[in-house]
């Protein structure tokens, strides 16, 4: 499934010259500025009518003990999980959250999957010198955040930072319902297997893609251009969906 996807998305960008596909690792380099969103406004009919098409239900997450709809926000937790069995924890910190990874593999160790020779147990988006954890804004960089083997993980700001999410499990997530529509800058790919693409939702036209090689980050999408075709600016907050 994941494969024809890729294929498709693919043979769309090369014949439609929208340059919506797109595959990226870690920057090395220094981090841009911080710059303008370019999609920061409430959901409009389009994305309304393709999210509630999509939702099969509420997600619902449980934070410091307490059970919440995501899509109402997420309160003052920062990185949410969601695992094998699908069920979602939320957590104050990204250091919280790995313990929790950790201790969850250590309960069940088939639960979740080990990194083959080869592959990193944890990957991360490249944090430049310059920047430091108390920055703030989209050059916030939580110099712990990183993406566990066998998961994906999308961020706020820039390399991982501000909120996170992360999933263990493939599929389709509609990001509205996980209270993070339009509000990727950076994502990571450290799944068993495959691409990971974020999907912006159009009407009248096919849906861009921009996708996130295997074993990868994309520090900033502020670092790609959005197809010229549908608007201005590049894909920084346009991901109304995530699929792995």
């Amino acid at each position: 499934m994941k494969l024809a996807r890729i294929l498709t998305a693919l043979a769309l960008g090369a014949a439609l010259g929208l340059g919506a596909t797109a595959t990226a690792t870690a920057d090395t380099g220094s981090s841009p500025a911080p710059r303008a969103t370019e999609d920061t406004g409430s959901e409009d009919a389009a994305d309304r009518a393709r999210t509630a098409k999509a939702r099969k239900g509420p997600i619902m997450a449980t934070y410091k003990g307490k059970k919440f709809d995501m899509a109402d926000g997420w309160g003052d937790a920062k990185v949410c999980s969601e695992y094998p069995d699908l069920t979602v924890k939320c957590f104050a910190t990204d250091a919280e959250a790995q313990a929790d990874i950790a201790a969850y593999a250590k309960k069940d160790p088939r639960a979740l999957p080990k990194a083959p020779k080869g592959r990193s147990a944890k990957i991360q988006p490249a944090a430049p010198a310059s920047m430091t954890s108390t920055a703030s804004g989209d050059g916030a960089v939580p110099l712990a955040a990183s993406c566990s083997f066998g998961w994906t993980c999308l961020g706020e700001h820039q390399n991982l930072g501000g909120r996170k999410l992360q999933w263990s499990a493939n599929g389709t997530k509609t990001l509205a319902t996980w209270g993070f529509r339009d509000e990727a800058t950076s994502t990571c790919n450290n799944d068993e297997s495959g691409g990971m693409g974020i999907v912006d939702y159009r009407t009248n036209w096919p849906d861009p893609e921009l996708i996130t090689i295997l074993g990868t980050c994309v520090t900033s999408l502020h670092e790609f251009s959005y197809p010229p075709e549908l608007g201005a600016g590049t894909w920084n907050d346009r991901a109304d969906e995530v699929w792995m």
